[in-house]
This record gives structure tokens, C-alpha cells and sequence, in this order.
């Protein structure tokens, strides 16, 4: 008979020689009080058996994809802006515009908190605040050192675009006033106050908009930040080592980002689990007895949590430490020779420790023993590893993947305020899931990242209405003052430069060639360069979308 170590949730340990063999689900009883999560009986013991496990492998029951309510709404669009519509609705914006009217007001009534530039502040609108957004990721693309610099007008660095859309002034009014939340009306007591109602709608909207493939996995993100917040957090293993930490629940394929939470001090909102274990059901509450496939690594692992999770129909697997609560006590005092590995299984968990440069220890409920398979075939001596190691770094690899673009294309720079960066963050992960799901539509051409944000930059800019800055309505009589205004923005048609050969050139009319008639016009716009018939082709190029 193989040897059994058992051990009790409460710590206590007890060795025997050999105990008879027994069904594990026998072990197990449902919780009657809660049936949305279903807890392990805390006077429940652990066997832990030098053989192969005998898992219960949930099968996945959701057909994943874009929700069909959403694809109705789309109704076959290939445009990437109405993708970011889905995500970014008005509800969005109609939240910021409200908030950031309301808190540039407050701050104006104030003295001791008023600046120069308050003086000419204009309440902000839904169509200003896309553009403003807009303007951010333009900035993200063109990176400059400052801000100011997106407005210059030398020639090297000049990028024309800014001052056509929104004056410098302008842009940093909103910039000043940006808020999200009524001060007057959150709870003082909640550290993120200030952009919970952002957080809540993103949770949300991520949920109603897809539901997640098989497998998926659970890891925390850090934000960049190293000013004052009370929850900022310090991580010598991270690049950023200051910042805010995000957990997030992602999609192991694609990175989509179904859920978050962001740290603020206590983690340990639930008794009967530790700190870890409530991160990890509380991302998980509305994807339960689903038949995920969830890959954690080993600051959430834990037999306990485990347990739970299959209880409640949810195949997991990650990496754990050898130190947790009801581990195989053995574990930690096996010495392995590099290649080896040594198996224990338990209540339906597979524990696995396995010698590579230092010692690997994993936890799975989906894996009957610890198969080994090449690795690197093609090379003279190929390595040889578990298969629950190869199948967990291919479950982790989403969030690495999100996280390594959410760094490369930040949409704003430095924050004195810290909640003003994370929900810039936040919208960036929002951009990211936008763009994920442009791309899981059968019926769009793939295309990447960058090229997808310079396209929603333009679709925005392209289809809200420019605001018409320092030109008041027009006088009663007389000239308009500021009619020499429009030298600065307007387009003008003109007559095509004459050369050596031709002393009145044509060309082809841009609007009557997308219409396939061949038509040739003496006139261009003198701005845009551009062959036009005048007036109507010249009217319609520069008012219609689909000229």
C-alpha cells in the first residue's frame, strides 16, 4: 500500500502506515446555507497519496464570442470606431462631461483654489470630450517630452493636427477640471471614490459585451506610479516596482480583460478565506460552474482554494508554494535531482514537484499524474517537462501579453493625482478590449494594435463635430470682426498650377472618380490639394464621410 500523509485544515498533522483506499468525493459536503459558492467543510482531512490522481474534469458549457446582443447592434460593421463604441458608449462620456462641469464649478467658486485660467472656462460637452480623447492617443503615438510641444508651431516638431482641433489653452482647462465622480455624494471611507463609478462601468461592460473562452487566468498588473496615494504599492519584482496594483481576470488567448479589481489596502473582505482566495473569488463570482479552465500562480494557490474551485465547477491549475496550509508536508524536504519530480494526489488535486534550475511545485485539478513531454525536439538532448508546466505557461501567457502592450502605448503621461491615472489606465485596457474584439469579428481584416488607435483617433476626430473656439455668433449688420478668421482653418478652391506643357492642367475629380465616372476638373483645394469639381464635388469631399 503507498504512503498516506494526512493533514487537518486546523494544522495538525498525524502519520499512519497504510489506510484503505477510499472514493475522495466522500470527503466533500455542500454548504445548503450558500449555493453560489460552495465551501469545503473546514473539518475535512487531507490525504496525500503517492499516486496518480483522479480528477473530476469539468466540461466548458458557454458558447464564447461576441454576445449576440452586441453583434445584433453591430449589424456587420467593419468600421473600428463602432467597435469602440461598444465599449466607450455615452453613458461613458455623458459621466465625464457631467463631473468634470460640475467640479471645475466648485473649484471656480473657491478663491484660494482659482487660477488665470479659470476665467475663460466654457462647460465642456460630449463631442469636446471625444476630441480631447482623441488628442490623447495621437499623443501616445507622436511622443513628445511635454505637452506643450504637440502645439508648437516650429517646423521640425510641428504636428498640425493639435491646433486644428483644440487650442492648447483649451486642452488644458480639461485637463484640469477632468473628474469622474460627485465628491459631495461618495464614502469617504473608499480610497478609489473618485473613479469607482469608471470602475463599475468597465467591470460591467466588459462582462455584457463577451463571454471568455475555455481557459483563462488570473495575475496582478502594476500602474506606474510614484506619487501620493495611500494604496500605492512597492514590488521589487516588477518593473515599475511603485504603483497600483490591478488584479485582473483575462482570457488566456487573446488577453481580453473580463474583470478587475484594484488594490486599496485590505484585500481580506471575507472570513473564510484568506486574502488571495477572496481576489480570486470575488473575480470569479459571476463565471462559476462554467467549466473554466483557470491558471493561477502561487501567491492565490492554495488546497483550500483549489478544493473550492472544483467544488463549484471550475478546473484549476497554477504553481504553488510548498509552505501553504495542508500541502504535502514532504514536499518541502524532498532534495531532486534536475529532471526529477515526485506526485501526491488528494481530494481530486494532482500536487506535482518538479526539480528544474530550482524546484517547481504545482497544483492541479484537471491531471492525472506528471506526464513528461519533450521539449525543443529539433535539439540533440531535448528537455523533458510535466505537461500541467507546459499547459500553465500557455494559460498565462494573456495577461503578459496585455500587460507588455498597455506599456508600450500609455494614452496620457504623468499625474500629480493618482485617480486621474488609473482611470487612464483603465481606459487603455478598454481600448485593448476594443480592439480584441474588432479582431474576433470574422468579417473585419486583421490588423495591429497601432494601426487600430490611429484609426479610432481619426474616426473620432473625422465624425464629431469640431468646436468653433473665440468666434462669437455673427452681428447683426455689417462685417463680421472675426471674418478673417477662417484664412486660418477654411478651405478654398483654386485653380490648378499651371506647367511648361499645359498652360490650363486637369485631373480627375477625386468625388466623380470614387464614383466611377471619368471626369477631369481645372479646380483643387488649396489646402488639401486635392482635384475638385466646383461646387458640388468640392462641398461634398469636404462634409460627407462617404464622399
Amino acid at each position: 500500500m503507498p504512503r498516506r500523509e494526512i493533514s487537518n485544515f486546523d494544522g495538525s498533522e498525524e502519520k499512519c502506515g497504510t489506510i484503505a483506499d477510499s472514493d475522495s468525493t466522500d470527503r466533500f459536503q455542500y454548504d445548503s446555507e450558500d449555493s453560489d459558492i460552495i465551501v469545503p467543510q473546514l473539518s475535512a482531512e487531507w490525504f496525500w497519496e503517492e499516486k496518480n490522481n483522479k480528477p473530476k474534469i469539468w466540461k466548458y458549457t458557454q458558447t464564447p464570442g461576441i454576445r449576440a446582443a452586441i453583434q445584433d447592434q453591430l449589424g456587420g460593421s467593419k468600421k473600428e470606431l463602432d467597435f469602440f463604441n461598444i465599449i466607450f458608449d455615452n453613458v461613458f462620456w455623458d459621466n465625464i462631461v457631467q463631473e468634470t462641469n460640475r467640479y471645475a464649478e466648485k473649484i471656480k467658486s473657491h478663491t484660494h483654489t482659482r487660477r488665470i485660467i479659470d476665467e475663460t472656462w466654457m462647460p465642456v460637452d460630449r463631442n469636446e470630450i471625444k476630441i480631447y480623447f482623441a488628442l490623447c492617443i495621437i499623443m501616445a503615438q507622436v511622443k513628445k517630452p511635454k505637452i506643450q510641444m504637440n502645439w508648437s508651431k516650429r517646423v521640425i516638431i510641428e504636428t498640425p493636427i493639435f491646433q486644428k482641433c483644440m487650442p492648447l489653452r483649451r486642452f488644458l482647462q480639461i485637463t484640469r477640471f477632468l473628474h469622474f465622480a460627485n465628491n459631495d455624494a461618495t464614502d469617504n471611507s473608499d480610497k478609489l471614490r473618485k473613479v469607482t463609478p469608471v470602475i463599475n462601468y468597465f467591470n460591467e461592460k466588459f462582462k455584457d459585451v463577451y463571454v471568455m473562452e475555455e481557459n483563462i487566468a488570473i495575475d496582478e498588473s502594476l500602474m506606474k506610479f510614484k506619487g501620493r496615494m495611500s494604496c500605492k504599492q512597492f514590488n521589487p519584482s516588477k518593473r515599475a516596482r511603485f504603483g497600483i496594483k490591478f488584479y485582473k481576470l483575462c482570457e488566456s488567448a487573446s488577453g481580453y480583460c473580463y474583470n478587475f479589481k484594484i488594490y486599496s489596502g485590505n484585500d481580506k473582505t471575507n472570513l473564510e478565506y484568506s486574502a488571495s482566495e477572496t481576489v480570486v473569488m470575488e473575480l470569479l463570482q459571476s463565471i462559476l460552474d462554467k467549466g473554466h479552465n483557470l491558471y493561477i500562480d502561487n501567491w492565490y494557490s492554495s488546497p483550500k482554494l483549489f478544493l473550492t474551485l472544483v467544488r463549484n465547477g471550475t478546473n484549476v491549475l497554477g504553481t504553488v508554494r510548498c509552505n501553504r496550509k495542508n500541502m504535502p508536508r514532504d514536499f518541502g524536504k524532498a532534495k531532486l535531482k534536475k529532471g526529477d519530480c515526485i506526485i501526491r494526489s488528494c481530494n481530486g488535486i494532482l500536487a506535482v514537484k518538479w526539480k528544474d534550475r530550482r524546484d517547481v511545485h504545482m497544483l492541479s485539478t484537471k491531471h492525472e499524474s506528471a506526464e513528461m513531454i519533450a521539449q525543443n525536439e529539433s535539439h540533440l538532448s531535448p528537455i523533458l517537462k510535466p505537461k500541467c508546466i507546459i499547459d500553465y505557461n500557455m494559460g498565462m501567457i494573456g495577461i503578459g501579453r496585455q500587460d507588455q502592450v498597455l506599456a508600450s502605448f500609455p494614452i496620457m503621461r504623468k499625474f500629480v493625482k493618482g485617480y486621474r491615472k488609473i482611470f487612464f489606465y483603465m481606459c487603455d485596457m478598454a481600448l485593448l478590449n476594443s480592439y480584441i474584439l474588432y479582431n474576433k469579428n470574422s468579417m473585419v481584416k486583421k490588423q495591429n494594435y497601432t494601426e487600430y488607435r490611429l484609426r479610432i483617433a481619426e474616426g473620432l476626430l473625422q465624425t464629431v463635430p469640431l468646436q468653433n473656439y473665440n468666434r462669437p455668433e455673427p452681428l447683426s449688420n455689417g462685417d463680421i470682426p472675426m471674418r478673417l478668421q477662417a484664412q486660418n482653418w477654411g478651405h478654398f478652391p483654386k485653380h490648378i498650377d499651371p506647367t511648361p506643357l499645359k498652360k490650363h492642367p486637369t485631373r480627375a475629380c477625386k468625388v466623380c472618380t470614387k464614383h466611377k465616372k471619368r471626369c477631369e476638373t481645372t479646380w483643387e483645394c488649396k489646402k488639401c490639394r486635392v482635384a475638385l469639381h466646383v461646387p458640388h464635388c468640392f462641398e461634398r469631399y469636404h462634409t460627407v464621410e462617404d464622399y
